[in-house]
């Protein structure tokens, strides 16, 4: 709920109104800054609206209409604001009777609104009277919240609340603190799109289309001058990046009176599938008065399963009911997660010899086609106490108590969780111990945590042998909690999936540190061990065109992102992903949200985005698949798969996630006929090469023939990125040394593969300073191979130092001196061997982002190394905001000697940072 005590601020009234609608700016500042605030034909760019609580009424103050609320609150889409500048919102008000309006200016992430006390509290709340006559108020707060991860760009929105029935019109956001005195316009002719025959949010309706349907598309056009207005109204379908057009454009020449405003609509057939924007314009020769985009989807998949399939590879949880599920069943996805909610108090709240099973919202799903996870955890107050100790209260038994290898004593959670198990066996349900056991205390007591797990582990085993057993933890796996469980001989035996969460916009992670992971499973003796996502990350905003509200990734860019990011993940052995809360049964919001779509498929308009589109087609390729490959030719990414719905090989390629440009990829001829797909699911053939865009925007191959993947992945494979040169020859003649695109050890816990060679010779060497007295040459040594990164071989501290090699760029994970040990620096070192005499040019951009420590600037220095010594070359001093600083400096070099490049953190005490080199090239000139 909003506000429910007045606040002690009250802004005056301005009682003098005027009739006439001013388009000029008549108060401080230079434009209005928000969209739709007439409420002329419709209420898009409005949120937190309801069909029996907001209504737009006749007659307006601003116009034809106003907006009435008979109860709840009304919140703007977001606006621009520049950071310590004042803002003020001005509106007419009247209520059907005296009464007193609230407002508030929170930023539009609402965890960042709420962490800086301005959202839904008495003191960022500014309040003002009213009564039957309009009368126009004005409300100033300063944009001074600072930007942080989830919230990067100062957008804010408006929020006004009223304990009894008011109407709004004529809201304007001015930058300066002088309000205005009446309504401004953002332009002369304002536009707004809209489709006004949208399936409906209920049930598998979602809103979204059938491929081939129309849509009906309303173009609402307002004149807010004292003028007549002549213009030409432009209709066109775009796809959901918002540049190329799908469909042809409808034309209408319209003319309106002052004041006046009109609805025109045009009928579109949705041929082009997935989510498309429609566009409508206003334009005046080249000129655009002003357009609106409203997100049109329609599925080109559309899934009916009827029984579930463990295989199924995509999923998500929601706060519902049967009508999310029918969502869930119709975009194909296959899993949930807390529905119901199934912790031990949901199953035994009243006492240990009675369960409630929720067998009917279980069958809900199972006959969608929809697994579940059954969470065993939890706090039933007759034997627990909830956030205090982890264990039940007859089961606290010390760390080396011969009773928790002991199966024969049974206590109550041995009698639920066998009686659990018993009652889900045959059912597509997979038994998960602990709900990110990291914030329940288990950290307090992490050796009970280890024979507690595998304890209930081996219980489930007894109960069914067939069982599917899962271990979580939150972040990147292992957790340092779950590390324990690692360290533990047959710690490991009993599971068969191991889970991970984060929250994140856009991409995730990448297949190395997936990769990284598998590692440390299998050197637990985890090898059988499957790698699930099973909560968080897709924070995303809205295709309506208005500011982002969290993130500073566009719902295009967000989809293009998560779509990447699933299939590389996927293709490195992330067996199942299943997000965070992803709808809700009539689209209320959760705290979790943030703001806008937050975690969800659907925006705050109950619109599905991009994602919606995006998720049926990676159901439809690979929701039900086994992978194959992973190749990398240079500047494309091809995950490779067979899809086993369909019986064919199929790949998601992509472009580098940094790409400058657009990559062209050509295909080999003798595999059969390609067929390239966008993912919103539009196919055409293909014949010598695709192009993959920048942006990221992932294309989905396969051929007519359907051709196998292990076919497939054949002519890709001599092509990965991992067998490019890093030598090559300048049109002057001159040779020029790079960092390998990929630089992998031979072996785990050796130097094998370090140095790099060429022709037999060492070129590239990664050492680790130790001692950390740089002048001696014997303190220079190379780095070992192990978990997807070199490291040191000894004295190491949270993994550093390290050194990880990525499409040619370095990264160097790094500590300075921790305690009293001046030495205990973790010092990697980039190491240059000459093949030859002569003089060489270095040249990069190197950046520092710390992450433990307050050092203002990170010293990277260059040395001349021989047989005796390394002497000082050059340095750059590194600003600690990761802003890249050029290097370019010239080393006379005799052959065999060698430049080494690193940070200098001898003298960086208690703080640690990341450290990168790009774009590193050396050049030789003779000598």
């Amino acid at each position: 709920m909003f506000i429910r005590t007045r606040p002690l601020v009250v802004i005056a009234i301005a009682l003098a109104a005027s009739s006439t609608q001013s388009h000029a700016q008549s108060g401080v500042g230079s434009a209005n800054l928000l969209r739709n605030g007439s409420f002329e034909g419709g209420l898009l760019y409005w949120h937190n609206v309801a069909a029996d609580s907001h209504a737009l009424v006749k007659p307006g103050r601003v116009g034809s209409a106003a907006l009435r609320i008979t109860s709840g609150s009304v919140m703007s889409a977001p606006w621009i604001a520049a950071p310590g500048k004042d803002y003020t919102v001005s509106f007419w008000v009247r209520g059907d009777d005296a009464g007193t309006v609230h407002v508030q200016m929170p930023p539009s992430a609402r965890e960042t609104a709420h962490n800086a006390g301005r959202l839904w509290t008495q003191e960022a709340t500014q309040s003002a009277d009213f009564d039957a006559q309009w009368r126009r108020v004005h409300f100033t707060w300063k944009a001074d919240v600072p930007a942080n991860g989830f919230w990067p760009q100062p957008h804010y929105m408006i929020q006004i609340e009223s304990k009894t029935p008011i109407e709004l019109d004529g809201v304007t956001v001015t930058e300066g603190n002088g309000g205005t005195k009446d309504y401004i316009a953002r332009a002369d002719v304002e536009v707004l799109s809209e489709c006004t025959n949208l399936p409906g949010f209920a049930g598998a309706k979602a809103n979204a289309f059938d491929r081939g349907q129309q849509a009906v598309i309303a173009g609402r056009f307002h004149n807010p001058t004292p003028a007549p207005q002549q213009f030409t109204a432009t209709w066109r379908l775009i796809d959901y990046e918002g540049s190329d057009p799908v469909s042809e454009a409808i034309t209408e020449e319209i003319r309106l009176s002052p004041g006046e405003t009109v609805t025109r609509e045009k009928r579109f057939s949705l041929d082009h599938a997935g989510c498309v924007l429609a566009r409508v314009s206003a334009s005046r020769g080249e000129a655009i008065l002003d357009k609106s985009d409203f997100p049109v989807t329609s599925l080109p998949y559309p899934k009916s399963a009827t029984k579930p399939d463990f295989r199924e590879r995509f999923g998500g949880s929601f706060a519902g009911g049967q009508e999310c599920i029918e969502k869930f069943q119709r975009i194909g996805f296959g899993w949930t997660r807390w529905y119901p909610e199934s912790k031990w108090h949901n199953f035994q709240p009243e006492g240990p010899n009675s369960f409630v099973w929720h067998d009917e919202t279980y069958a809900i799903a199972q006959s969608h086609g929809v697994s579940q996870h059954v969470v065993l955890y939890g706090w039933p107050k007759w034997i627990s106490d909830e956030n205090g100790h982890p264990l039940p209260r007859d089961m606290r038994w010390g760390k080396d108590d011969a009773r928790w290898a002991d199966l024969s004593v049974e206590t109550a959670w041995d009698r639920y969780v066998k009686a659990t198990v018993e009652h889900f066996r045959g059912k597509s349900v997979i038994f998960e111990i602990a709900n990110e056991p990291e914030f329940d205390r288990w950290d307090d007591y992490q050796t009970e945590y280890v024979k507690f797990t595998m304890r209930t582990a081996r219980l489930i085993r007894q109960a069914d042998p067939q069982a599917k057993i899962m271990v979580n933890n939150v972040y990147a796996i292992p957790s340092g909690l779950n590390g324990k469980l690692l360290e533990t001989p047959d710690g490991l035996r009993d599971i068969d999936v191991i889970s991970w969460h984060d929250y994140h916009s856009g991409w995730l992670t990448d297949g190395r540190s997936l990769q990284q992971m598998r590692n440390r499973l299998d050197a637990a003796g985890g090898a059988h061990v499957e790698i699930w996502f099973n909560e968080g990350w897709a924070f995303t905003n809205t295709a309506v065109d208005e500011p982002p509200a969290c993130t500073g990734l566009t719902s295009a860019e967000s989809t293009n992102q998560q779509m990447a990011c699933v299939a590389e993940l996927t293709a490195n052995g992330q067996k199942k992903t299943i997000l965070f809360h992803t709808s809700y049964e009539d689209h209320g919001m959760s705290f979790w949200d943030y703001s806008g779509p937050g975690t969800c498929l659907w925006d705050w308009y109950d619109n599905p985005l991009p994602l919606v589109a995006a998720w049926n087609v990676l159901n439809h390729h690979i929701g039900l698949s086994d992978e194959v490959g992973f190749v990398r030719p240079v500047g494309a990414n091809l995950c490779i798969f067979q899809d086993l719905r369909n019986h064919r090989g199929v790949i998601v390629a992509y472009a580098d996630r940094d790409a400058s440009a657009d990559v062209a990829l050509k295909l080999p001829a003798d595999v059969g006929q390609w067929i390239a797909e966008d993912i919103m699911g539009n196919a055409k053939p293909a014949n010598e090469q695709i192009i993959l865009p920048k942006s990221g925007r992932p294309t989905i191959l396969y051929t007519s023939e359907k051709t196998p993947a292990a076919a497939l992945l054949k002519p890709f494979a001599p092509l990965d990125r991992r067998h490019q040169s890093f030598v090559q020859s300048t049109a002057d003649g001159a040779t020029v040394w790079r960092l390998p695109a990929v630089w992998r050890g031979e072996a785990n816990g050796n130097t094998a593969g370090n140095p790099l060679k060429i022709d037999g010779a060492p070129i590239w060497r990664l050492d680790r300073l130790f001692p950390t007295e740089a002048d001696y040459v014997n303190n220079y040594a190379p780095m070992i191979w192990g978990n997807e990164q070199w490291n040191a071989s000894d004295r190491t501290q949270a993994g550093h130092p390290s050194a990880k090699i990525a499409d040619g760029n370095l990264d160097f994970g790094t500590m300075g001196p921790w305690g009293g040990d001046q030495n205990f620096a973790k010092i990697p070192v980039l190491t240059f061997i000459a093949p030859a005499d002569g003089v060489y040019r270095f040249q990069a951009n190197v950046s520092a982002k710390p992450w433990e420590g307050g050092a203002e600037e990170i010293k990277f220095v260059v040395r001349k190394k021989d047989l005796q010594r390394a002497v000082p070359v050059a340095s750059i001093d590194l600003p600690r905001e990761g802003k890249q600083i050029p290097l370019d400096v010239e080393i006379e070099l005799r052959q065999g000697h060698e430049a080494v490049l690193f940070p200098e953190m001898q003298h960086q005490h208690n703080n640690a940072l990341q450290l990168f080199i790009r774009d590193l090239r050396v050049t030789r000139q003779g000598l």
